[in-house]
């Protein structure tokens, strides 16, 4: 059930952050295509692209972490007994689990100072915009904690890293 469950949590994910990059393309391409073809120019394509990417960033980040594509630094991990190597890895997941908590929280409350500010051309909320943060975090919080079996009870290996980190550029 957790193994399904997890399934459709990162397909659903993926495809979120991948229907936003291709209407980030979209605009972006009919707008250059529109200033060099009929000499016009919409304003508002680049702060919409501009919010879209902060989600995009926000929302990824999780799966990212799923994959090992951030940075790690494991020699300490490497050069400690197999019992003290679990108990770094714990107290790195507890540390995780509470950097993304606190981000959750004070973003959240940054997003509501923000929720009645609006933006230059399109007069959207910037709080909608900041909402990116909690809601980054709190998937994060989910994909680590989905994925808190693998993270604690194995050491991921250098050439793991790299496979995982080349994997996700492609």
């Amino acid at each position: 059930m957790l193994s399904r469950f997890d399934r459709a949590f990162v397909w659903a994910n993926q495809f979120v952050v991948g229907a936003l990059l291709l209407i980030m393309a979209v605009l972006v391409f009919a707008n250059v295509a529109l200033r060099y073809v009929a000499g016009i120019s919409l304003p508002w394509v680049e702060e919409v692209t501009r919010y879209m990417m902060i989600w995009v960033s926000w929302l990824a980040v999780g799966l990212a972490m799923r994959e090992g594509a951030h940075i790690a630094i494991d020699n300490l991990q490497d050069a400690l007994p197999e019992v003290w190597a679990r108990l770094l890895r714990l107290v790195v997941f507890a540390s995780i689990v509470a950097f993304f908590a606190a981000v959750a929280w004070y973003g959240w409350q940054y997003a509501s100072f923000a929720w009645r500010q609006q933006s230059a051309v399109l007069r959207l909320s910037l709080g909608a915009v900041y909402m990116a943060i909690p809601i980054g975090s709190l998937l994060m919080l989910g994909h680590v904690f989905l994925t808190a079996h693998k993270l604690l009870a194995t050491r991921n290996s250098g050439e793991a890293q790299a496979q995982a980190a080349e994997f996700s550029v492609l």
